[in-house]
């Protein structure tokens, strides 16, 4: 049963109401009176109606002010709150009103259990449901910023993990990609000795059947989380695919909570839309190497080389530090094209490069400057150290054993010699330039030998 609405106001309603009940008790209350004993010409009289009124009245008016009292401040609280809520949500700035509700600073507290107990437990409930939707929002849009902006594989899964571990239960997670017939670690958080994980049966099953586990971790793998080892609860193994083909696994791992249903949604979700973003930066990665290595010896080409080149010479002119640069050429080359055809003649190409990077210090890098000729760029060493390095690699070329069928083929080459600041250049071009020209000569004193720029040089 429903009363009928007086006003726009429930409060002013129950007011009004009050006061009518006041008045019918005050109306009642002589003929009751009247029933229980009492004389009617002492009760039923103008002046004791008049007093019943006013007591019926005050009655309406305290029930009503102790009602007001007890009841209005949580529904006004409970209105507050939610309008909050909604302004947040129109003005986009829910961001900073999560962050307060996340210090339990906009919760209702229960202290009922009547309408207005379950009013506020249900607040609090819905409350929760839109903190925790926004919170995976806010999870998924930096994750699809992260997908969007790594083209770089180890970025892009050093970003995904930390952004797991930091918005879920999970607190350890390392990423493997399958490359080449082998399983690699690519990045790994929280996991002592994560290329354990490369033999382990089960991330070789869940990259070949493509199913997701949860396995218990084994002895041999020991989780570290912010220096405290601990044991997980649970240990997802999530492959990582792309159309049917299976790029790799996802290894994540709680601590001590098991993971509850936004953790697994999740992590679900990052294992999907990984093999998108994966499977870009693979390609990309590929196509970098393509723009980057001469195909046929898997070293710099000249665009790349010369590029790298013009970065350490600048480095080294800033930095006051030597540079040296080697130019080698097969001695002859025409001669084993003729005689043994092309492809002897890739080979001996092959096996030079193969000599010039075996030689190589740390940071050192190898061009095929063109043809059968190769640049070596030598950051830090000096004149003296280039020769050093050139002659080895030229003796290397002389003992190295190259047969085509019975035949054993000779090889030789001729190098040329120029270090900065030993001899004064301006740029990256004429320090090449200066090598050229002790190259040339060496091939015109009989090749099968080393010059250094300035030496013996007309």
């Amino acid at each position: 049963m429903r009363i009928p609405r007086l006003t726009k106001s429930i409060f002013l309603d129950q007011f009004l109401y009050m006061q009518m009940v006041g008045v019918i008790i005050g109306l009642s209350f002589p003929h009751f009176l009247v029933f229980y004993g009492f004389p009617e010409d002492d009760v039923l009289t103008f002046d004791f109606y008049i007093v019943t009124q006013i007591a019926g009245q005050t009655v309406g008016l305290i029930s009503f002010l102790l009602i007001t009292m007890v009841i209005r401040p949580h529904l006004k609280q409970l209105s507050h709150k939610m309008h909050d809520i909604a302004n947040g949500l129109q003005e986009k700035d829910f961001l900073n009103y999560s962050e307060k509700c996340n210090q339990d600073l906009c919760k209702m507290d229960v202290i009922s259990e009547d309408e207005i107990g379950v009013s506020a437990n249900a607040y609090n409930q819905l409350l929760n449901a839109l903190l925790e939707s926004h919170e995976s929002e806010k999870v998924f849009n930096q994750f699809s910023q992260v997908m969007s902006e790594n083209l770089d594989s180890k970025a892009l899964a050093e970003d995904a993990i930390s952004l797991l571990i930091n918005s879920t239960k999970i607190e350890a997670a390392a990423i493997l990609i399958f490359r080449n017939g082998e399983v690699e670690v690519e990045t790994s958080q929280g996991i002592f000795k994560p290329e354990s994980l490369e033999d382990h049966q089960a991330v070789k099953e869940a990259i070949k059947s493509g199913k997701t586990s949860c396995i218990t971790l084994p002895k041999n793998i020991q989780l570290d989380a912010v220096l405290t080892q601990f044991t997980p609860s649970e240990v997802f193994i999530q492959p990582i695919e792309f159309k049917g083909t299976h790029l790799g696994v996802m290894v994540a791992a709680t601590g001590a909570e098991y993971a509850d249903d936004r953790t697994e949604l999740t992590l679900n979700l990052f294992t999907r839309s990984m093999g998108l973003a994966l499977n870009n930066a693979l390609i990309h990665s590929k196509f970098q190497r393509l723009a980057a290595y001469d195909a046929l010896t898997n070293v710099y080409n000249r665009r790349f080389g010369m590029s790298r080149l013009r970065e350490d010479f600048a480095r080294a002119v800033r930095e006051k530090s030597p540079i040296s640069v080697i130019m080698v050429d097969i001695d002859h080359f025409k001669k084993i094209n003729d005689n043994y055809g092309h492809l002897v003649g890739d080979k001996a190409i092959m096996i030079l490069a193969s000599i010039m990077k075996n030689s190589c210090r740390e940071g050192d890098v190898v061009v095929r400057y063109g043809g059968e000729e190769f640049l070596m760029v030598l950051p830090g060493a000096s004149s003296k150290d280039a020769v050093h390095l050139a002659e080895r690699i030229r003796h290397k070329i002389m003992d190295t054993v190259f047969k085509e069928g019975e035949q054993q083929i000779d090889m030789a080459a001729s190098l040329g010699v120029c270090g900065y600041p030993e001899t004064s250049v301006s740029d990256e071009v004429a320090l090449i330039d200066k090598a050229d020209q002790a190259l040339y000569q060496a091939k015109q004193n009989g090749r099968n030998q080393v010059v250094l720029a300035g030496d013996n040089i007309k």
